[in-house]
């Protein structure tokens, strides 16, 4: 192998070891939590969100404490969210209205790309159904209004990306630097030449 295919070689391991899909997922993506009653564009102000701003990563993300009764803690993975609720009140209802839950909004990273959502068979949450989701390419809403909830109460959504993943513009200006590569090299072996390993008798 002579120094330039040697070259190139290392060139294409390098590019290999580059290249990353535009994941469709919450990991790495820097997310704001509010809590919204009695509709969607009006924050709660009887909730405290710690933090209220956060990016997707290993273990608990944030902590919603609405009226100094209920605590939800929210666990987000890459394809999913997790609730689960602690609440001193013997028998709590949300009450019931337009709105009444949690708005997720992208604050940083690339957009969602998720192409359904379901309830996972661990969800506790009773009368808790899709359709109480809502959800596009940077932002989720989970409306729990009118629902009644108890200590032991787990609400786990799980999010189903779209089938293709489109690689990142910088993914494909390496690609194309390595194929203008390859027929530069090409082009100065001349017509007719081979690596030395590979050489006409």
């Amino acid at each position: 192998m002579n120094r330039k295919t040697r070259l190139l070689a290392m060139a294409s391991v390098i590019l290999l070891g580059s290249i990353s899909s535009a994941h469709a997922g919450f990991i790495g993506r820097q997310l704001s939590v509010d809590y919204f009653y009695p509709n969607p564009s009006t924050p709660y102000g009887q909730s405290v969100e710690t933090p209220p701003v956060f990016i997707v990563g290993d273990g608990i993300e944030t902590v919603v404490n609405v009226e100094n009764v209920t605590s939800i803690t929210v666990d987000v993975t890459d394809t999913s969210m997790q609730f689960d609720f602690s609440t001193s009140h013997p028998g709590p209802t949300w009450l019931s209205n337009t709105f009444n839950g949690l708005i997720f909004n992208l604050i940083s990273g690339n957009s969602f790309d998720f192409s359904t959502a379901s309830i996972d068979s661990s969800s506790t949450f009773a009368g808790f159904d899709i359709s109480r989701v809502d959800f596009n390419d940077s932002r989720v809403a989970i409306n729990w209004q009118g629902l009644s909830y108890n200590s032991d109460t787990i609400l786990r959504i799980n999010f189903e990306p779209n089938a293709t993943e489109v690689p990142e513009p910088a993914t494909l200006s390496l690609l194309g630097l390595g194929f203008m590569s390859a027929v530069a090299v090409r082009r100065r072996r001349g017509p007719g030449e081979f690596p030395a390993q590979h050489r006409q008798q």
